[in-house]
């Protein structure tokens, strides 16, 4: 692993008085190609093994193993989302009743969400058709 001196040296300009600096953009990238050299520096320290053969054949692959994507959301995690946004306009102005939907359009198809009053008196998004 390189010192974090070699990995600056690498970065260095002369300025106009002749004394080394750095800039910010290449002090950010002296910090990245040291944080880089210290997460593959532990991979190597920590590579698991699978009996002889070793869990990940490379740091790139260990990489993308501990990359996050985001989980995609599903049509009815969407619609949920949309009609708990404008639910409030929609609110019935019967305090007794216990079920009501309503109708809106996105992505130009039309959907009608139905809610229900749970047992502290909470609207809760109950389905769509």
């Amino acid at each position: 692993m390189k010192s974090k001196e070699e990995i600056l040296d690498k970065y260095y300009s002369s300025g106009a008085d002749g004394l080394p600096e750095i800039s910010a953009n290449g002090l950010l990238k002296a910090m990245e190609e040291y944080r880089l050299e210290a997460e593959e520096a532990a991979f190597i320290a920590a590579r698991q093994m699978q009996g002889n053969n070793p869990f990940y054949h490379s740091f790139a692959d260990y990489k993308a193993s501990i990359e996050v994507k985001p989980a995609e959301p599903t049509e009815s995690d969407r619609l949920k989302f949309v009609a708990d946004s404008i639910v409030e306009q929609f609110l019935p102005s019967d305090p007794t009743s216990q079920h009501f939907s309503f109708q809106f359009r996105t992505e130009g198809k039309e959907y009608t969400a139905r809610y229900i009053r749970n047992a502290q008196g909470y609207w809760e998004y109950e389905s769509f058709v």
